[in-house]
């Protein structure tokens, strides 16, 4: 079984590259060979691939609509993942659980876009530090997953006003490799310490888009208590990127607030 799945995984390669050498001219030429790259192969991450380049060629529309006609028709979990994940893209999270639910029944996706699709949907409703939690010991996570985790669990120290901790998991997510968000968790600290000049060391390597560097500031202000800037920066966001500052308030409900 596995020789025959891998023959048709070699098969399926030639066709893939094709595809995407005529993807640079001619979606009408690519989308056909795409489509029979993952007919020949059955390859999750061909097929997975295959999608991310009709999204291109087509638009999400089209993609959305290949992968759950894939899963309806081979009925595997990577395409419920995709599906979902792509529904999430579009802001329509309960189409993405559908589609969690309906992966969920077909068995373990080896690339791990169930778990993604799982979390993303619980961030989406306010629910990811309970999935953080349920999740916080598996060793079989997407490396990615796994340190999006660990980059939640900060923030969520320093919000709860353990400083201490967050400043300890931001100076161990350094230690592995330069992170922004890491950076922008000791920028609050640093504010926190009146101490202006580490504070814009800091932030000069918080490394993100305009938006997402005012998401850090949202967090990082109503963190130590600087309520004027929170609602400054809030209110800056709001014109930025709507969906992110969405993201921000879920991130808040419930939080007291605190006095430096």
């Amino acid at each position: 079984m596995f020789i025959v799945r891998w023959i048709r995984t070699l098969a399926s390669l030639p066709i893939l590259w094709l595809g995407e050498l005529f993807a640079r001219f001619s979606a009408a030429l690519s989308v056909p060979l795409l489509k029979t790259a993952w007919a020949v192969g059955r390859d999750p991450e061909v097929g997975r691939e295959a999608l991310s380049i009709v999204r291109r060629l087509q638009g999400m529309p089209a993609s959305t609509a290949l992968a759950e006609s894939w899963l309806a028709r081979y009925r595997r979990p990577q395409f419920a993942a995709t599906a979902g994940l792509l529904a999430l893209e579009r802001n329509d999270v309960d189409r993405a659980a559908l589609m969690l639910q309906a992966g969920q029944t077909l068995g373990d996706d080896p690339l791990g876009g169930l778990d993604w699709l799982e979390y993303l949907i619980a961030d989406r409703r306010g629910e990811a530090k309970a999935v953080r939690q349920a999740m916080a010991s598996r060793h079989d996570l997407p490396p990615q997953l796994s340190h999006l985790l660990l980059v939640d669990a900060m923030y969520d120290a320093l919000l709860q006003g353990q400083f201490d901790q967050a400043q300890l998991r931001a100076i161990r997510l350094l230690d592995i490799a330069e992170d922004p968000h890491a950076e922008a968790v000791l920028w609050a600290l640093a504010q926190r310490d009146r101490d202006a000049r580490r504070a814009a060391e800091h932030f000069d390597r918080v490394s993100l888009s305009p938006p997402e560097r005012t998401f850090c500031q949202v967090l990082g202000y109503t963190a130590i208590g600087a309520q004027a800037e929170a609602a400054e920066a809030m209110a800056t966001l709001r014109e930025q990127d709507e969906r992110l500052a969405k993201r921000a308030e879920l991130w808040l409900i419930g939080r007291e607030p605190r006095v430096i």
